[in-house]
């Protein structure tokens, strides 16, 4: 007899951490209570342009600073153990990685632990890549010749495939490949190679819990090593 572990989204909420929900992010009750945030009104959001993972926050006792989004109190009220929750449309629009976090199904992928950068005095998060960028097989050359990164391949059914590691148009174009029958390319950028090994096999590993085995061409390319 076989056991499988049910798998449960609910989030432990002594958790400091930020989710990112349909509506907006929002921040556990003992993140705000943990830092003494419960009277913060608003929040500005910074990035990092060698990052794009990268998402800093300052939590502001006025909104009428340029930039500042009102923050809403969850639960309680403020004061009593809630947490806070923004509607950040714009902020979310306007980064394709986070856009893509919206999306995802499962609340553990759009659940992050807050870091606190004591001499910056600013909070952030790591968002995880998660394949924003997509392209069509048949415009795979459009993709830069210096993007590498992981990167997945789903057939017409939207299925995926393959997951993999590397220079992304080079292993697209890889003769073996033509015949796999793939439809669109997911990828994400990711210079540093240690950084492609831990996520592809981040996902390989989700793929795996979630599927009962990799996907397809992973087992045959695996076997023909």
């Amino acid at each position: 007899m076989a056991f499988k572990e049910v798998t449960l989204e609910r989030i432990p909420s002594q958790d400091s951490v930020l989710y990112v929900n349909k509506s907006g992010l929002s921040f556990s009750a003992n993140f705000v209570k943990k830092h003494n945030l419960e009277d913060a009104e608003g929040i500005k959001f910074f990035q990092n342009d060698e990052d794009p993972y990268f998402l800093g926050f300052k939590f502001t006792k006025t909104t009428n600073e340029p930039n500042t989004l009102t923050l809403l109190a969850q639960g309680r009220g403020k004061g009593a153990g809630a947490g806070f929750g923004i509607k950040a449309t714009e902020l979310i629009n306007k980064n394709a990685i986070l856009k893509n976090v919206q999306r995802l199904p499962d609340k553990r992928d759009r659940t992050f632990e807050i870091h606190f950068d004591k001499k910056e005095g600013m909070y952030s998060i790591l968002l995880r890549p998660n394949f924003e960028i997509s392209i069509s097989w048949h415009e795979r050359n459009k993709i830069p010749e210096e993007f590498k990164g992981i990167y997945r391949y789903l057939n017409n059914d939207g299925q995926v495939i393959y997951i993999g590691k590397g220079g992304i148009k080079t292993r697209a174009n890889s003769p073996e490949r033509k015949d796999w029958g793939v439809s669109k390319i997911e990828y994400s950028v990711i210079l540093d190679d240690n950084q492609c090994y831990v996520w592809e096999n981040f996902y390989l590993e989700r793929y795996v819990a979630t599927q009962g085995a990799k996907p397809p061409f992973n087992v045959i390319m695996g076997k023909s090593e």
